[in-house]
């Protein structure tokens, strides 16, 4: 079995295809844009170098610890509203602040680096840690160990098959309830290789995001925000979203291709190419899907 890392291994947090984000929203001459999950800050502080002085800006995450950090970094800047909250909540936020809508926003779905190479957080495999797995630890939501050590093992297969994609979720759940308590990360690694037979990366992967998904609740958050996002993006505001599996991309797709409240961008969407691949290894599924309001 490949061992697992006891800490850091990977490159800091890089924005995935900046130049192609910064180009569509800003295109638009925003005087309000969203980021919606504003995470390590990293699409966010080229924005604050290319917007309009005037530009205002809505930056929205979950984890308490990415919000304080940007908090910190950025000061006294006030062309950012800087909230710990979900990307549910951005309609609140704009009517609290009584700016009208946005003529822009961005979703880059799912998790950061940062949080990815936290060994506390335990979102990641490789490096050894708590089975944590939630973005906001102070939610009062059950961490990962919870979820593996009570839930029946039937569940545990059907949250590996629905949210991971992963065929071999009945064989997997066997040997996670088989390998109770459950107390790390290394703990949920050894159990899925057993179940597999041996120390498979791409079922790994597949195992932790279904977790994730389920734990966090993203595509019920997800949904939420596709359901409501007319409300609150001004007509011709455009909307940019970074996905990076299937289940969270399909549900964009189906906003801009069959709402007749948005239209799909030109190009609709787009994927990193071979260079940026090849320097940010992270960027290899993700999809920007781009839309704008009618």
């Amino acid at each position: 079995m490949t061992p697992l890392l006891a800490g850091h291994d990977q490159p800091a947090h890089e924005p995935v295809l900046l130049n192609m984000v910064l180009r569509f929203l800003l295109g638009g001459s925003p005087s309000v844009l969203v980021d919606g999950t504003v995470g390590g800050g990293g699409h966010l502080r080229s924005i604050l170098e290319e917007c309009s002085p005037d530009t205002r800006i809505i930056a929205t995450d979950r984890d308490p610890d990415a919000v304080e950090s940007l908090r910190r970094e950025l000061g006294s800047d006030d062309r950012v509203v800087l909230r710990q909250a979900s990307y549910v909540r951005v309609p609140t936020i704009l009517s609290e602040l009584d700016i009208g809508r946005a003529d822009g926003a961005l979703f880059d779905l799912g998790l950061s680096s940062v949080q990815l190479d936290s060994p506390d957080r335990g979102f990641s495999y490789r490096i050894n840690g708590p089975l944590d797995m939630r973005y906001d630890p102070g939610s009062g939501d059950p961490p990962a160990s919870e979820i593996l050590n009570e839930l029946p093992q039937e569940m545990i297969a059907d949250i590996i098959y629905h949210y991971g994609e992963e065929r071999r979720s009945r064989r997997i759940a066997r040997t996670i309830v088989s390998s109770r308590p459950l107390r790390t990360t290394g703990d949920l690694v050894r159990a899925v290789s057993r179940g597999c037979g041996r120390y498979d990366v791409k079922a790994l992967s597949r195992v932790f995001q279904a977790l994730r998904i389920r734990i966090n609740d993203e595509l019920g958050q997800l949904d939420s925000l596709l359901r409501g996002l007319a409300e609150w993006v001004a007509p011709e505001g455009r909307v940019a979203f970074l996905t990076f599996h299937s289940l969270e991309d399909r549900r964009v797709k189906r906003l801009f291709a069959d709402s007749d409240l948005f239209r799909p961008a030109d190009p609709a969407w787009v994927s990193p190419g071979p260079e940026e691949r090849r320097k940010n290894p992270r960027s290899r599924s993700a999809k920007l899907r781009m839309g704008i309001r009618v």
